[in-house]
């Protein structure tokens, strides 16, 4: 059947002209333009005619809605200032009993998490202290740097 068609030209029914016609007027490449490079063509290819539905519906799951978040609980300031003051008293029982140098990169670590969850950006002024522990001035890490960021935060939110 392959051979029985090649040669023919394949007719577009509604312009009554060959696709090789509609080819014609571009120019082939000749073999001086191409080099010594190969070269490959296709013949000519004709695609269906292809119609989209008018609408088109699109469907997307729908979670079922939340559940009502219960009122959030209010902490007074005090209670976090008792809290802060316990864990500054710990580290400055470690660093008083252990040495500073003791686990500083973990001290610091817990310290620097808890001074952003309660300080907010401030709490990014913790790690000082071990910075002041690696540049041998360890015993500066015993002061209430917790506390102190803290009140800051208190005392620039008012």
């Amino acid at each position: 059947m392959a051979d029985e068609d090649a040669g023919r030209a394949v007719r577009d029914d509604e312009a009554g002209r060959t696709l090789a016609d509609t080819d014609a007027g571009r120019p082939r490449p000749s073999e001086s333009d191409d080099g010594e490079g190969f070269s490959f063509s296709l013949p000519p290819i004709k695609l269906p005619e292809m119609k989209f539905p008018e609408r088109i519906r699109l469907a997307f799951p729908v979670s079922d809605p939340p559940e009502k978040v219960s009122k959030p609980t209010r902490v007074r300031v005090s209670w976090v200032l008792v809290a802060v003051l316990v864990a500054d008293t710990l580290d400055a029982l470690a660093v008083a009993l252990v040495g500073p140098t003791t686990l500083p990169w973990a001290r610091a670590a817990v310290g620097t998490l808890a001074s952003i969850l309660l300080a907010g950006p401030l709490g990014l002024l913790y790690p000082w202290e071990l910075v002041a522990i690696l540049n041998g001035f360890g015993w500066l890490s015993v002061a209430p740097t917790l506390t102190l960021l803290v009140l800051a935060r208190v005392v620039l939110s008012e």
